[in-house]
């Protein structure tokens, strides 16, 4: 989500000092803002999805520091969400609605069901994250985003200060659909299709490139069938890639890139560590030094420097925020209090 940054930027200090005359609490509460508690179950809750994956468990003390972690981050989302509700711009049924049917799409019925079992979480405590995100963003995009401008005069500048950093290699813009050998856990096409084995996965590439051969839409079919979840909701496309990134991700697909001509669709399934892929060559740059009539060069110095804005903002904003909350971490003080116990 958007708030992410800024939830990183709020985590400041651990041992958040209290001006609240509250100096204690029950063991169900570890923290306090602004008046309002927040849980330890919800704290404990959170631990464990973050660290449901790991290898092995934490050590005592690994744990405590990423509950701290979490527990800030609880933090900064109340007095985020304080902020947005004085400033009317909680998020709306509608608006929860919206999200939670876009993310519930991703999966068949069957498969969300075996999620929330998985996460051990209900379709009610989805929501609320949602919603929470959903406020926190409309804050973020009033206070900070809608605020920022980049000016000709900053383009100009920052551009020849960085001249050297636009010298740039040959770039080929591709799009591909990619065929997995494997079952994955979360299928982002529009079809829920999913090859499980290498049998299944060279059978249902070969059969794809059929149809992009007969004339259907590339991108069309990507959004469709292809299981790259980065790529498969653009239609397939990788945006620009120099030759050294495509080997990075395997030699084959820079071999056959160099290969092809614009507009062209390679005319074999093509195999790499990931699994098959059918392959588009969209665009070809030749690369060398660029000028700042370059649409693209605006684009990326102008994004460079709005990222940059974004970021002292969010800073700023996050230094304030806290400044003016009232916050008692107990969990914190009963760390302290447990040294050399």
């Amino acid at each position: 989500m958007k708030r992410s940054l800024l939830l990183v930027m709020l985590v400041g200090l651990v041992f958040t000092a209290s001006c609240s005359s509250e100096s204690t609490a029950s063991a169900d509460v570890v923290a306090r803002v602004n008046g309002k508690e927040l849980k330890t179950a919800d704290l404990e809750k959170q631990f464990q999805n973050r660290v449901s994956n790991a290898e092995q468990p934490p050590a005592p003390e690994e744990a405590q520091n990423v509950k701290l972690e979490i527990l800030n981050q609880l933090i900064n989302d109340q007095i985020l969400l304080e902020m947005a509700s004085a400033a009317g711009l909680s998020a709306t049924d509608a608006e929860v609605d919206v999200k939670f049917n876009e993310s519930k799409s991703q999966y068949t019925e069957e498969k969300f069901q075996e999620l929330l079992k998985e996460q051990k979480i209900t379709v009610d405590e989805i929501r609320a994250e949602l919603r929470k995100g959903i406020t926190i963003d409309k804050l973020v995009n009033k206070e900070i985003t809608s605020k920022i401008s980049v000016s000709e005069a900053e383009i100009k500048t920052f551009f020849e200060k960085n001249k050297a950093s636009f010298n740039l290699p040959e770039t080929y813009h591709i799009a591909h659909i990619l065929v997995t050998p494997v079952a994955e856990p979360e299928v982002q096409n529009g079809k829920k299709d999913d090859a499980k084995t290498r049998e299944e996965a060279l059978a249902k590439a070969a059969r794809l490139l059929r149809d992009v051969q007969g004339g259907q839409d590339f991108a069309t079919v990507a959004r469709d069938y292809s299981e790259d979840p980065t790529s498969t909701a653009a239609g397939g496309d990788l945006n620009f890639q120099a030759l050294q990134q495509l080997e990075n991700v395997d030699p084959r697909l820079a071999q056959v890139v160099q290969r092809m001509r614009v507009g062209e669709t390679f005319p074999q399934v093509v195999e790499s560590r990931f699994g098959f892929h059918i392959v588009k060559l969209l665009e070809k740059d030749a690369g060398g030094q660029k000028d700042l009539s370059d649409p693209r060069v605006q684009a990326n110095v102008r994004q460079a420097i709005f990222n940059r804005k974004d970021q002292l903002l969010k800073a700023a904003f996050s230094e304030s925020a806290r400044n003016k909350a009232t916050i008692s971490n107990y969990f914190a003080e009963r760390i302290l209090a447990s040294a050399g116990k």
